[in-house]
């Protein structure tokens, strides 16, 4: 009887091995194949240090300037923020720019560390001709625009934070996981479940189980299918998990940082976010010295706040620029 257990055991493993080789097999055919379904879907490529980074304006006519910058890993920000700066490019030139190992940008062999992403972006509103801007960042740009905002205090205007990274943030960690290694696991399983294929099968015929995106915008369904097989094929990638195990280093060095009292600050911070770490909104306030024009804003929802609470988010920039 055990020996027959075992031989069944045997069998059922070949069997799942010999699914998980097909699947993988399948997935990556898949992948090659739609790559030209991606390629210069969207944007504009801008020249970096020889390498080629994806912008997308909107309002080019308009004067005041703002230039947005995604959370950690974000598979596509052009699209992931097209809601957003369609409605804000009403009244402003709104610059969504995709770092390198983001969207349709480049990968670079270059150690993702704040002062070298911060010099990249830089370098690209450089060649966009941008002299005057505001900077509006979500999670963990935040921690980029403050080191931005001190070493250019002349060109930035001032920050707009969609629950942005702070300093200090780490040293009270809410959970019993530090949330560095929470977004390793995160994204290692989300890795493993798109190389398996599992993705893709559970997205044929409805993309928006791949993409995470502001469900009320009316995507097309190129754009779909484009934030779809980004989100697949090239989220996670080498350099964004470079800059994940730059993290920790990136906190430590604005540590002790503060926005110039020239540069005022508008915070939106999630009111989950909030209860979750109660010093939340205490060190978004600490990071501002221009008190004159400066607010932060507690809104009800999660860390997505550009998805969740958008119509308010572009009623108040309108009114905060506007002073």
């Amino acid at each position: 009887m055990k020996r027959r257990i075992l031989k069944i055991l045997k069998w059922v493993f070949v069997v799942l091995l010999g699914a998980v080789v097909v699947l993988v097999i399948w997935n990556f055919i898949c992948k090659m194949a739609e790559q030209s379904k991606i390629e210069a879907a969207y944007g504009t490529a801008i020249d970096v240090n020889g390498h080629s980074m994806t912008v997308d304006i909107k309002g080019e006519s308009n004067e005041t300037t703002i230039i947005m910058l995604p959370g950690w890993g974000s598979p596509s920000p052009i699209l992931e923020f097209l809601p957003l700066a369609e409605e804000l490019s009403e009244k402003f030139r709104v610059i969504t720019i995709e770092p390198f190992g983001y969207g349709l940008s480049d990968r670079v062999g270059v150690e993702r560390e704040i002062s070298v992403i911060v010099e990249e972006l830089h370098e690209c509103t450089q060649k966009l001709g941008c002299n005057q801007y505001y900077l509006m960042a979500h999670s963990l740009s935040g921690l980029y625009s403050l080191y931005w905002a001190n070493a250019y205090p002349k060109e930035v205007q001032g920050f707009i934070g969609l629950d942005p990274s702070v300093p200090k943030q780490s040293d009270e960690e809410p959970l019993p996981i530090k949330m560095v290694t929470l977004n390793k696991l995160s994204a290692y399983f989300q890795k493993i479940t798109s190389i398996l294929g599992i993705t893709r099968i559970l997205s044929i015929g409805k993309p928006e189980n791949a993409i995470y995106a502001d469900s009320s915008y009316p995507y097309s369904e190129r754009e779909l299918e484009v934030f779809r097989i980004l989100s697949m094929d090239f989220a996670y990638n080498r350099n964004t998990m470079n800059e994940l195990n730059h993290m920790e280093d990136s906190l430590e060095s604005v540590r002790d940082m503060k926005f110039p009292d020239t540069v005022p600050v508008l915070q939106f911070v999630s009111s989950d976010n909030c209860e979750l770490l109660e010093t939340w909104e205490t060190l978004h306030r600490e990071v501002i010295t221009e008190t004159d024009k400066s607010e932060v804003l507690r809104l009800d929802g999660g860390h997505y706040l550009h998805f969740e609470r958008k119509e308010e988010v572009v009623e108040k920039v309108g009114e905060w620029l506007k002073k």
